[in-house]
């Protein structure tokens, strides 16, 4: 069955900003040519292109199966004056998922300072990079696409969660079509919570990184820290997924580490989109990160 979805995405903070700066000044288009791919013929292969100061994704290319041994890919619309990392992998072990080397076999090119259309040559060698391969943050959410998931029993909230040794992403979804949250790291009740609240409205997803400053009330943080994010909604149901720094070193966000179990607060609301109205239902739980 089709079901009708309206999906929207948006970048935030300063990270963005800077992004956006730099996209005025030109965009370029990177190619990489793949050699002696022998090994990897008819297996499915992605790549992505990340900036390597944020770890902000600009896009990625999937192929469905690699028909010959040396073939290109391409990403246009690439900001100039940022250096990047080009991560992509052959699905070797054919699960239709990333799984570390040697299950599948991965690498890693960094992009210096791009300032022009690129070209690069990647001949087949067996230097495998575990490269954590991220969910693709567009609103949806597929089987499987996190590590790991939970299921809320007091809210019936679906929480996704996944990391790369830097940023953690996160994938909630609530009953309703009202705004949506998780708190990380609170200290009793909402006191010190690095808090997510999001909600999409007319098709615009916005998300708001929140401090909890006392244990019954939370404020707009003094730097936001989302990454990236997206959102949709579908049969009475909201999605929201984006990605923070584990650690980002501001005092107003808990500071997680791999292999950690963190508190987390759950809420929703069923209808409203107004980030300040009262919760249709709220939880606290815990999720651990995985090492």
């Amino acid at each position: 069955m089709n079901r009708s979805r309206t999906t929207v995405s948006i970048l935030l903070g300063a990270a963005a900003l800077s992004l956006f700066a730099v996209a005025a000044l030109g965009q370029a288009t990177v190619i990489v040519t793949f050699e002696d791919m022998d090994p990897h013929v008819g297996q499915a292969f992605e790549l992505r292109i990340v900036d390597a100061a944020t770890g902000r994704e600009v896009d990625r290319v999937s192929v469905p199966e690699v028909v010959a041994p040396t073939f290109d890919l391409s990403v246009s619309e690439v900001p100039l004056g940022v250096t990047y990392r080009i991560d992509f992998y052959a699905d070797a072990n054919g699960n239709a998922r990333y799984d570390a080397p040697p299950a599948d076999h991965a690498w890693r090119i960094e992009l210096p300072d791009l300032q022009a259309d690129t070209s690069i040559a990647f001949v087949h060698d067996l230097d495998f990079v575990d490269i954590r391969w991220a969910p693709y943050l567009d609103g949806t959410i597929e089987d499987g696409e996190y590590a790991s998931e939970t299921i809320d029993a007091a809210t019936a909230m679906s929480v996704f969660w996944q990391h790369d040794g830097i940023l953690l992403y996160v994938g909630l979804e609530a009953p309703g079509t009202g705004w949506l949250s998780i708190g990380f790291g609170p200290e009793r009740r909402m006191q010190g919570a690095n808090i997510l609240i999001a909600a999409i409205a007319d098709g615009t997803l916005t998300i708001e990184d929140h401090y909890g400053h006392t244990q019954t009330s939370h404020r707009t943080d003094e730097v936001d820290h989302v990454i990236q994010a997206a959102g949709s909604e579908a049969d009475g149901r909201s999605i929201v997924e984006f990605a923070i720094p584990l650690d980002s070193g501001d005092g107003e966000d808990a500071a997680l580490a791999p292999g950690d179990e963190v508190a987390i607060i759950l809420a929703y609301h069923g209808s409203n989109d107004s980030l300040i109205a009262r919760h249709t239902k709220r939880s606290t739980s815990s999720i651990v990160l995985d090492n």
